[in-house]
């Protein structure tokens, strides 16, 4: 594993906990760490936390190289935090699939409902279109929050700990590096550089139409507040001149690891 995997709470404490702590060699935690890390909990337990402590739960999991992973059991129902999303249970256990999705099906009990984004990059909707594989994160390179209806603590796994552990780094993979030093010599933060993404995704004519298009942006998910201190801050520094990157932000975006979400973005924008 590329970062540690972490159990927290109630997971690392349940029986259930042991499964991971074999098959992903996790340790359990009672705090949530520092730096690049996976942290694997329970949905009830999320779904159960305040709005406030699931805002810090989602919060926590914003810089790249964050993955929180909500594992089953879910509470019924719709929850608001980081965006609306929901669990409804199955008549029929699904069938097909790949991979670990494959060897798990037969005890798949849920289904997604809501606006988490099931990824192109791993198996994440059934045949039959439910979704098992939600994630939500703020810009292409931040890191993710995701709920799986996999129960990866399944007796199951301990027989295929190596599809377990690929399938954990697939999700590692799309929660993006870390900060590098070359990017903390530009002086920016992630949240800069996935702002510039944004506004070289599409040709803006002004801040009125950029802010419009990120409003209702299925990718990119900044608060107004944050969105307007990131394009004052990134105008201070000549970076940006109404809604339209400098030469120099290009260049700065270019030759960063955030280069190849431009061309994407700008392909599906055609």
């Amino acid at each position: 594993m590329r970062a540690a995997v972490t159990l927290y709470g109630q997971l690392g404490m349940h029986r259930r906990g042991r499964v991971l702590m074999e098959s992903l060699n996790a340790s359990a935690i009672t705090t949530l760490p520092q730096g690049p890390s996976t942290v694997l909990m329970f949905g009830e337990e999320f779904q159960a936390a305040t709005s406030r402590e699931q805002s810090l739960f989602a919060a926590w999991a914003r810089p790249a190289g964050r993955l929180l992973l909500l594992l089953p059991p879910f509470t019924l129902g719709a929850s608001d935090v980081p965006v609306t999303w929901g669990v409804e249970r199955m008549e029929s256990s699904p069938r097909d699939g790949s991979g670990l999705a494959k060897i798990l099906a037969g005890e798949v009990t849920y289904r997604l409902t809501g606006r988490l984004q099931p990824p192109s990059e791993i198996a994440s909707v059934w045949p039959d279109l439910s979704v098992c594989n939600g994630m939500y994160r703020a810009h292409p390179a931040s890191g993710l929050f995701l709920v799986t209806c996999l129960p990866l603590w399944s007796l199951t796994v301990l027989d295929v700990p190596q599809d377990a552990q690929a399938w954990i780094e697939g999700w590692m993979d799309l929660a993006g590096d870390p900060d590098s030093p070359a990017l903390e010599a530009t002086g920016l933060e992630p949240d800069h550089f996935g702002f510039l993404v944004f506004l070289l995704s599409f040709p803006f004519r002004d801040e009125e139409q950029a802010f419009a298009h990120l409003a209702n942006s299925p990718i990119f998910r900044f608060a107004p507040e944050r969105a307007r201190a990131l394009l004052d801050q990134l105008q201070e520094r000549g970076l940006v001149l109404g809604a339209k990157p400098s030469k120099e932000a290009y260049d700065l975006v270019m030759e960063s690891p955030y280069a190849p979400y431009v061309s994407a973005l700008r392909e599906v924008s055609r």
